[in-house]
């Protein structure tokens, strides 16, 4: 599974591009989700070299950062990790206890900046080195602040471990930053309650939510401005210098309609933010952004049935999936809504189309 990048990996020059081909919509990961993987699966006796089959040398002798591997090839990893494991909250446990040193650049990065609002600008600043496709929202409102994590969905089980482990990272960095329980608001997910709750009460204090509107955590804003402990400022700028040269050789400004795509994959299909609200968030006009979609001879709302129509013609190939499945997979409350929707996006019916593949 790795092989296929190592030649990418040998150079910056030849880091897979998340710019170019399926990768684009997909979203890419880089060897440290996969070292934070392997840390915590070796705590279950399940060796790197079982986890990657064999590939696992390559991980442990390059630099992580610089391996980028489409996100389609982290989840089945999840899913191997899953089931030699046997642990199926593996997500949210790499997310509280993967060591630090297992996310390389990106732990010093966070751990001498003034305040936690410093942090979250950095997450979002070196979000790529990462996990190129996933973004952090941070918005504050009547002394409350709200941190939500975007990132394309598959509609697997591999998306509750992504969430869990975005969300539960985000938890440590609260922790790290002085959030105390109380300051804590509520932990929000959109899948539904887990048998393994338990360990959600551990890691969010009890105040997780399940099928919300979105995924991530909201606390008491003035834990943004709490001074930090470990603040140094020598040492920040000296890592934040080394992620900028290493963002600047790995990963090239994506188009604004690309983005687009990304931000619009990575909402439930029947909850499509209206243009000015997605323009918004991707810090543009809606000029700009209408201006753009008409020189690739598109409109927001023919890119927004394109996606739409594609995620649920993928899930209705799935045959393992009911068609009720699939409506509640694309967060229809209903199989009649998601009917009327296929039906004006293709001219056919879930079923015709289910039947003609």
């Amino acid at each position: 599974m790795l092989k296929q990048q190592e030649a990418q990996a040998a150079s910056p020059a030849t880091t897979v591009d998340p710019i170019d081909g399926l990768e684009t919509e997909e979203g890419v990961v880089s060897g440290v989700l996969l070292r934070a993987l392997a840390d915590v699966a070796k705590r279950y006796g399940v060796e790197p070299s079982a986890l990657f089959d064999g590939d696992a040398h390559m991980l442990m002798t390059r630099d992580p950062i610089r391996i980028r591997i489409p996100l389609g090839n982290y989840r089945r990893l999840l899913e191997r990790a899953v089931s030699l494991t046997g642990e199926p909250a593996i997500g949210l446990i790499c997310g509280r206890h993967a060591s630090e040193s297992a996310f390389d650049l990106i732990a010093p990065l966070v751990a001498h900046v003034p305040t936690l609002r410093h942090a979250l600008r950095e997450v979002r600043q070196f979000q790529k080195l990462f996990f190129d496709g996933a973004y952090l929202h941070a918005s504050e409102r009547a002394g409350i602040a709200r941190l939500r994590w975007e990132f394309p969905r598959a509609h697997t089980r591999t998306d509750h471990s992504i969430a869990e482990f975005l969300t539960a990272g985000l938890m440590r960095m609260l922790r790290e930053f002085g959030c105390a329980p109380s300051e804590l608001q509520t932990a929000r997910f959109e899948h539904r309650c887990p048998p393994y709750r338990r360990l959600y009460a551990e890691a969010f204090e009890g105040r997780e939510r399940f099928s919300q509107k979105w995924t991530g955590i909201e606390c008491a804003a003035q834990v943004l401005d709490r001074p930090h402990l470990h603040n140094n400022p020598v040492l920040q700028a000296l890592i934040h210098r080394e992620a900028e040269e290493l963002l600047s050789r790995l990963c090239r400004p994506m188009r604004l309609v690309d983005r687009l795509r990304v931000y619009l994959c990575n909402h439930p299909v029947s909850r499509v933010p209206e243009m000015p609200v997605a323009a918004r968030d991707l810090g543009v006009s809606v000029r700009s952004l209408r201006r753009r979609l008409a020189e690739e001879g598109l409109s927001y709302r023919r890119l927004t049935q394109e996606i739409q129509r594609n995620q649920a013609c993928v899930l209705l190939r799935n045959g393992e999936l009911t068609l009720q499945g699939v409506a509640d997979a694309l967060g229809f409350e209903d199989t009649a809504s998601f009917h009327r929707a296929f039906k004006r996006w293709t001219g056919l019916t879930a079923g015709e189309y289910r039947n003609s593949n």
